[in-house]
């Protein structure tokens, strides 16, 4: 069960598996499609609501994330990080983190005490839900900083690297750097094909 909006990213990541997935990684099994949307939203589970909460674009369009009001928890799939890089690559395409922040506040407003980020060192870090909204909001700010201050995808990986030595996924780091600046270099190119370049490491 899934949003429509998610439905509909799982349609295009089937789309995508020639292009990008099926070439990082070998025998994937097959992958079809089978959710479905649910009404409102909204399920029950042993007499609690679960509400699918869409929030928009996080690392990807469409994201959603999972409130469970009576545990005062959000399961928050790509839309709250935690102690690992943050995907960046897309939010050159949508025209900055303009849209993230807007997904954090909707997370937050939700209230949650807890949350169990999609991406997370989970032996490292807690599931502190004011502490994870807050450093996935200064993740952004100093990734806004840095692209004004770094001219190259070298030295934004590194300044990033140097405010963040413990995070995990260094490699989706370098990812988002090749996408960020490339698009920035490239303004001509069409945005899903840097990003494509990005992740097989093939340049701009």
């Amino acid at each position: 069960m899934a949003s429509a909006g998610t439905i509909t990213q799982m349609h295009s990541s089937v789309a995508a598996r020639p292009l990008l997935w099926d070439k990082m990684y070998t025998e994937i099994p097959p992958s079809p499609v089978t959710a479905v949307t649910v009404p409102g939203n909204r399920l029950t589970l042993e007499g609690h609501d679960l509400v699918i909460v869409e929030v928009g674009h996080t690392d990807s369009d469409d994201t959603t994330v999972l409130h469970v009001p009576d545990l005062g928890l959000v399961v928050a799939g790509d839309s709250i990080y935690n102690g690992v890089h943050m995907y960046l690559g897309q939010s050159a395409a949508v025209g900055g983190f303009g849209p993230w922040r807007e997904a954090i506040g909707t997370v937050q407003a939700l209230g949650p005490r807890h949350i169990v980020a999609g991406h997370q060192n989970k032996k490292q870090r807690d599931d502190d839900a004011g502490r994870t909204i807050a450093e996935t909001r200064q993740y952004l700010d100093d990734a806004e900083q840095l692209l004004r201050t770094e001219s190259t995808a070298v030295g934004f990986f590194n300044a990033e690297i140097e405010r963040y030595p413990d995070h995990l996924g260094r490699m989706i780091l370098w990812v988002s750097a090749s996408a960020l600046y490339g698009l920035r270099e490239h303004p001509e190119k069409d945005a899903g094909q840097v990003i494509l370049a990005s992740w097989l490491g093939t340049g701009a």
